[in-house]
């Protein structure tokens, strides 16, 4: 029973341990924003969030959005969905393709003023959704291992309409030195429990 305990323990611990923390920026300031799809819906959380979308005004490859993300972070991957209202109003689901982004980067910058970037941009590419059939068919999951900072530029690169935009981005963190620790405690004590249940069952 100690035993059991001990297993179950230790494979929470490591499940907390692994899942890293979901950054969500602090701010959004965008290049333009079209009336009523402000920068803040790229950003903004909770109920009716993947159904508000920020928009530029007609900038199409030039749309910019600059990211304050609170403090630096260490980056692991971007979650980005792209625009999901368009050919309807803000705040519902509409499932329209137009003004869909099929390249952007990702540029980490020393300060707010985005003007000294910290190493060589990101940069992905991405099919327009065919037939899509709900948010999730406008979610693009992508590595950014090695993207740092506070302050991260997304850019619009190429896009099939003049108003691209985002429903939502957000980053997942690399571990913290002190999650890794859990994860080699975690370890550790699967790798104890599993040698006493063995030790237990040769001398039963």
């Amino acid at each position: 029973m100690g035993v059991k305990f001990t297993v179950m323990s230790a494979l929470a611990l490591f499940a907390v341990a692994a899942q890293a923390a979901t950054i969500f920026p602090t701010s959004a300031t965008g290049s333009s924003s079209y009336p009523g799809y402000n920068d803040f819906y790229a950003i903004d959380q909770g109920a009716g969030s993947t159904t508000t979308d920020w928009a530029s005004f007609g900038q199409g490859n030039a749309s910019k959005l600059n990211l304050d993300l609170g403090a630096v972070h260490g980056l692991a991957t971007v979650s980005v969905t792209d625009r999901v209202t368009s050919g309807g109003g803000n705040g519902g689901y509409v499932g329209g393709t137009t003004d869909f982004t099929t390249s952007y980067s990702l540029q980490a910058f020393t300060d707010a003023t985005f003007t000294t970037a910290i190493g060589t941009a990101l940069v992905f590419t991405k099919s327009t959704p065919v037939g899509p059939t709900g948010i999730a068919s406008f979610l693009d999951i992508e590595n950014v291992s090695g993207l740092t900072g506070r302050y991260i530029q997304y850019s619009v690169i190429a896009a099939n309409g003049p108003n691209p935009g985002l429903s939502n981005i957000a980053f997942g963190a690399v571990p913290e030195p002190a999650t890794w620790g859990m994860m080699v405690v975690g370890f550790g004590m699967i790798g104890y429990a599993t040698r006493r249940r063995r030790w237990a069952d040769a001398t039963a």
